[in-house]
C-alpha cells in the first residue's frame, strides 16, 4: 500500500495533535476554575517531578523505531525494554515522590507518574503507525484518548474534589484506549510491513535487549535533561516564591503547548522522511529542514502577537482574573514557545541524521543554562524571570544543534566528493 502524501499525513497529525492540546486546555480549565490557584501549583509540581523521570526511561523508543528503517530490532524486543523502562520508572518517581514531599503531594506525584507510564507505553504503539506513515490511525488513537481522559478526568473532580483521584481518571482512558485501540490496530499495521511479526509477546533476549538499550541511552538521556530544563523554572518557583506562584506559571504555559503539538506534529510526519533524505539526497534534507523551521517561525511569531493583543481575555475567560493580571508573563512565554518549537525542528534534524550521542552534551549545557538562568533570574524579575530562562536556554540550544545538523551535512558531502 502507497503511503499518503506528507501533506495527508501532516494535516493528519495536526488534526490530532490540536485536538489533543484543546482536551489539554479543557483539562487545565477544569481544574482552575473548580480548584484553587495552589492546586494547579500542585498539578505544576506533580509534572516537574514525574516528568524528567518518565521523559528519560521513555528512552525515545518511538523515535528509535520510527528511524529503524532495517529493522534491526523485532517488536519483542520493544516491548521488552518498553516494560522494564516503565516499571523502573513508576518506581522511581514514587520513591523521589515520598521521600522529598509530604504525603498528599507524594500520592499525586505517583499517580501521575503511573499515568505518564502508560502515555510512554502507548508511544511506542502509536510508533509503529507513525513509521509506516499512517497518520490517519495515530490521529484517532489521540482522538480517543483525548475524550476519554477529558470526560473521565472532569468527572472525577467534579464528583470528589480530589486532584488525586482526578488524576485515576487519566490512568483509567489511557488503559482503556492501549487495550481496546493501540494494540489491535499497531498490530495490524505491523503485520501488512512486516513478514517477521508475531504479536507483542516480549523476547528476553538479552544481547539484543542491551543493544537497543545502549542504542536509546543517549535520547533517553537527551530527553530526561530536556523535560529537566523544561521544569527547572517551576521547581525554582516553588523554592523562592511559593506554589501560587507556580500555579500561574504552569496555567500560562501549558496554555502554549498548542505551539508544541503542531511542531510535534511536523516532526512526526517528516522524521521519516528526513531520515531518507539525509541518507539518499542531502539537498532535499536540508530543503525540507529549512521549510520546517520557518513556519515553525511564523507560527511562533502569530502565537506572540495573539498573546500580545488578547492576552488579558484569554487569560480570564479560560482562568480567573487572577492570571490576566501576568499578561506580560504569557507575551514572554509565547515569544520562549516559538524558540522552543524551532529548537524541536533541529532536534528532529538530529534524530534523523542519527547523531544521537551528539544530544547528550547539547542538553547538558541547555539545562546548566536553564539552571543558571533561573536562580539568577527568578529571584530578582519573579515570573519574568522564568520566561526569560526559558528563552535564554532555548536559544543556546537551538543554535548548537544547528552547528552539529550542519557538521553531519558537510561529513556526508565530503564522502560523497
Amino acid at each position: 500500500m502507497t503511503p499518503p502524501s506528507l501533506k495527508v499525513n501532516f494535516a493528519w497529525a495536526f488534526i490530532g495533535n490540536a485536538f489533543y492540546a484543546l482536551c489539554g486546555y479543557l483539562m487545565l480549565t477544569i481544574l482552575a476554575k473548580t480548584a484553587s490557584v495552589e492546586t494547579v501549583g500542585l498539578w505544576g509540581i506533580a509534572q516537574a517531578v514525574t516528568l524528567p523521570v518518565a521523559t528519560f526511561f521513555s528512552l525515545r523508543l518511538y523515535t528509535v523505531n520510527i528511524t529503524d528503517i532495517r529493522n534491526e530490532y523485532q517488536t519483542g524486543h520493544y516491548i521488552a525494554v518498553r516494560l522494564l523502562a516503565s516499571l523502573a520508572s513508576i518506581g522511581i518517581v514514587a520513591l523521589i515522590g515520598f521521600l522529598f514531599y509530604p504525603a498528599g503531594t507524594a500520592i499525586v506525584i505517583a499517580l501521575m507518574g503511573l499515568s505518564q507510564s502508560i502515555a510512554e507505553i502507548r508511544l511506542y504503539f502509536s510508533s509503529n503507525m507513525q513509521k509506516y506513515e499512517r497518520l490517519n490511525l495515530s490521529t484517532l488513537a489521540q482522538i480517543f484518548e483525548g475524550v476519554l481522559t477529558l470526560s473521565l478526568f472532569g468527572l472525577f473532580l467534579w464528583c470528589t474534589k480530589h486532584l488525586s483521584l482526578a488524576i485515576v481518571g487519566t490512568i483509567v482512558s489511557r488503559i482503556a484506549i492501549l487495550l481496546l485501540y493501540d494494540m489491535p490496530v499497531s498490530g495490524k499495521v505491523v503485520s501488512r510491513h512486516l513478514m517477521s511479526f508475531s504479536g507483542y509477546r516480549p523476547q528476553w533476549e538479552w544481547p539484543q535487549l542491551c543493544s537497543l538499550f545502549w542504542q536509546s541511552a543517549p535520547l533517553a538521556v537527551v530527553a530526561g535533561i530536556g523535560a529537566v530544563f523544561q521544569n527547572i523554572p517551576r521547581l525554582v518557583m516553588d523554592h523562592t516564591l511559593g506554589r501560587k506562584a507556580v500555579g500561574y506559571f504552569t496555567a500560562m504555559s501549558l496554555l502554549l503547548i498548542a505551539l508544541t503539538m503542531i511542531n510535534a506534529a511536523m516532526g512526526n510526519t517528516c522524521l521519516p522522511r528526513l531520515s531518507r533524505y539525509f541518507k539518499d539526497n542531502t539537498k532535499a534534507f536540508v530543503r525540507l529542514l529549512l521549510q520546517l523551521i520557518g513556519i515553525n517561525a511564523l507560527l511562533g511569531f502569530g502565537f506572540v502577537v495573539v498573546a500580545f493583543c488578547f492576552g488579558k481575555p484569554i487569560l480570564r475567560l479560560l482562568f480567573t482574573p487572577e492570571y490576566a493580571q501576568h499578561q506580560d508573563v504569557f507575551v514572554a512565554l509565547a515569544a520562549s514557545s516559538c524558540i522552543l518549537s524551532i529548537f524541536g525542528v533541529s532536534n528532529w534534524g538530529l534524530n534523523a541524521t542519527r547523531q544521537f550521542a551528539v544530544q547528550m552534551p547539547i542538553y547538558i549545557g541547555t539545562a546548566i543554562v536553564c539552571g543558571i538562568s533561573s536562580w539568577l533570574l527568578i529571584p530578582r524579575y519573579g515570573l519574568m524571570g522564568g520566561a526569560y530562562a526559558f528563552l535564554i536556554c532555548y536559544l543556546f540550544g537551538t543554535t548548537i544543534c544547528l552547528l552539529y545538523i550542519v557538521k553531519a551535512i558537510r561529513r556526508v558531502a565530503t564522502h560523497a566528493g
